[in-house]
């Protein structure tokens, strides 16, 4: 199965692609399942399971700000947002955020780790079912060798999820980063099987120059620090995609999940 886990629509702050227009991208992608994962609420999935003329499967998801990083929830409903306490006005409390996710039996995964507090607080890996192994829009560009480094330590814990994702927040990033994975019923403990330990994640080796255009268009207040950052980030995308075409690079690199990655 072809998963996408980790997208944004215009529920979230900083994105402003509609949900009906995901879904269609996902289709044309030949995704098989995709969750709309919004800053702090469900809202994006919720909408998503509305439509049904679509042959791309859904599993409700957020990713909620804490005091230890961002949280990646699957099989979730509406009770998450409205009954977590919060430690301060943009973050939740984690741990409650983990028992009531607990409660309904959804399932956790620690987005982008190296850009989180899991460096001075690992304690929160046994709190957790898993992490993204590789998020293509924090981990392609100034921190991708120190975020793999960093990884490279926390691979093949038993029974733990290693995913990969876009974490896109326009329709040309739903290509990005996708995961592989045996078939599983759309239940949190099927999904837990298939993916512990094992599963093949593909990321696009030319992805800058999409992502630095998208965190352009889509910022709300101007801030010179930001676009000036971006302007860079896509001037080294543009060269990224020159140097990819003129070697003829492969599109996509590939880890292997349970076993050395391959050449």
């Amino acid at each position: 199965m072809k998963i996408c886990l980790h997208i944004h629509s215009r529920y979230s702050h900083d994105s402003d692609v509609s949900v009906k227009d995901i879904i269609h991208e996902a289709e044309r992608l030949g995704y098989d399942v995709i969750s709309i994962t919004d800053h702090n609420t469900v809202k994006g999935s919720l909408e998503a399971l509305e439509y049904k003329d679509s042959n791309v499967s859904i599993i409700p998801g957020a990713e909620f700000s804490t005091e230890f990083g961002h949280v990646l929830a699957y099989f979730i409903d509406d009770s998450i947002e409205k009954n977590t306490p919060k430690v301060d006005e943009k973050r939740f409390d984690f741990f409650k955020l983990v028992e009531n996710i607990r409660y309904i039996n959804g399932v956790i995964i620690l987005a982008h780790p190296f850009n989180s507090k899991l460096k001075e607080h690992m304690e929160i890996l046994n709190s957790i079912d898993g992490i993204e192994r590789y998020n293509a829009r924090l981990d392609s560009f100034y921190f991708k060798n120190k975020s793999n480094s960093f990884i490279k330590p926390l691979l093949n814990r038993k029974n733990f999820i290693y995913l990969g994702g876009p974490d896109a927040h326009s329709l040309e990033e739903l290509s990005h980063c996708y995961t592989i994975t045996k078939e599983f019923s759309l239940d949190p403990e099927a999904f837990k099987k298939a993916l512990f330990n094992q599963s093949i994640v593909y990321y696009k080796t030319s992805v800058n120059y999409a992502i630095s255009k998208a965190k352009i268009h889509n910022i709300k207040k101007f801030k010179p620090k930001h676009i000036v950052k971006n302007i860079i980030r896509m001037m080294y995308g543009i060269l990224e995609i020159v140097y990819t075409k003129v070697l003829r690079c492969r599109q996509y690199e590939i880890i292997y999940i349970g076993k050395e990655s391959k050449p």
